[in-house]
């Protein structure tokens, strides 16, 4: 399951490169949004202060740990660079390829989207076994599903198509939840495969394709829907594999059963069925392997590329240009990890070499005490 987005601030979303003009491009996506991010936080810090007091820790670690809403690092410390997480900036980006003008419709969209991320976090730690205050985790992953669904119904009458298009997003995430509970009672040939990863992804896509799909609706342009949807697909798909890939050493090495597509993946790489663990020394060992790497990190490109164009159809400029850096970024560290890897090559023959010079001058030290030896005699 994911397990942190990261929402703020353009300068507290993303630690940039180094002061290129990629850097600068990367800010750019963010920057224009900063009041509305604002908006958001302020709306959801008056909602945290409406729940129980029972329930505020919990909720706030939610809000600042895992969905990070409200989060207190520091902003010099921030998510990976080269994995933007873009909630709620898709619903922005999208308001704006659709040409929806109306600041407080972008704030709404966007605050849908934080809720239903809001709402999946507790549910999926439960889920995984991660019930450390199931009875708050359960009331906070309602709550925040009623506050989804609060602002859907500020932005959309009662007739419009948006609520079968909830109604089947959310039967599609119970699917997705079944899948993944179940699926490791099954092999799978190939975990980074269309086929393995609709699944495994499915309940990000009933995430977030209801809210996107709004914006056409409001835009009246529901002919996109379906563009809107093969993008979330596809997104969600490579999106997948790259929160799988980040967080592969906290997921649960023991058994194949929380879907994840690394995992699943290592597990075909090295012949071990799912009933069997999977060793973190294993897990480490096929990870340095540059051929592996490349497997996955050539699947997500796929995936990401097929997205890209279907936001290019729309055209969503916005989104084009957040793919073409995670792409452009995804290469450099491939280029990295070959050159860490040569460099550690290196450093292993450089200790090998010394190392046998030391076996020689011992060995010829050797030599020379049994001459003397034999000489003395």
């Amino acid at each position: 399951m994911v397990k942190s987005l990261t929402i703020s601030v353009q300068e507290d979303l993303i630690t940039p490169p180094g002061s290129s003009t990629e850097a600068r491009s990367e800010e750019s996506l963010y920057t224009e949004f900063a009041p509305d991010i604002r908006w958001i936080q302020e709306r959801v810090r008056a909602d945290h202060e409406t729940l129980p007091a029972a329930l505020r820790d919990v909720a706030r670690y939610y809000l600042t740990q895992r969905i990070r809403v409200l989060h207190d690092r520091d902003p010099t410390c921030s998510a990976h660079h080269l994995s933007p997480r873009p909630i709620p900036y898709l619903a922005f980006w999208f308001a704006r390829a659709f040409g929806l003008k109306d600041a407080q419709v972008r704030r709404l969209l966007g605050l849908s989207l934080v809720y239903v991320c809001l709402s999946a976090s507790p549910r999926d730690d439960l889920l995984d076994g991660s019930g450390f205050a199931p009875h708050q985790q359960t009331y906070l992953a309602r709550w925040f599903w009623e506050k989804y669904f609060l602002v859907l119904k500020k932005l959309f009458p009662t007739d419009s198509p948006i609520w079968y298009v909830l109604s089947r997003s959310t039967a599609d995430w119970g699917s997705g939840e079944r899948w993944a509970l179940c699926q490791n009672r099954h092999e799978t040939a190939n975990p980074l495969s269309a086929n393995f990863l609709r699944n495994a992804s499915t309940y990000l896509v009933a995430l977030i394709f209801p809210t996107l799909a709004g914006v056409a609706f409001l835009s009246n342009q529901p002919n996109k829907v379906s563009t809107i949807r093969r993008f979330v697909c596809y997104y969600c798909m490579g999106w997948r594999i790259l929160d799988d890939f980040r967080d592969w050493q906290d997921d649960r090495l023991e058994a194949n059963i929380d879907g994840s597509s690394i995992l699943s993946f290592l597990r075909v790489q090295a012949g071990i069925p799912s009933s069997m663990p999977l060793t973190r020394e294993l897990a480490v060992s096929l990870l340095s392997d540059q051929a592996v790497v490349g497997q996955i990190y050539s699947a997500m490109a796929g995936f990401f590329l097929a997205a890209r164009r279907e936001a290019e159809s729309i055209p969503a400029a916005y989104v084009t240009r957040l793919i073409d850096q995670q792409l452009l970024g995804h290469k450099v560290e491939l280029a990295q990890m070959a050159a860490e890897k040569a460099k550690f090559r290196n450093c292993i023959a450089q200790l090998l070499e010394a190392e046998n010079g030391i076996k020689k001058r011992v060995a010829n030290k050797n030599s020379r005490g049994k001459r003397a030896w034999k000489d003395s005699r």
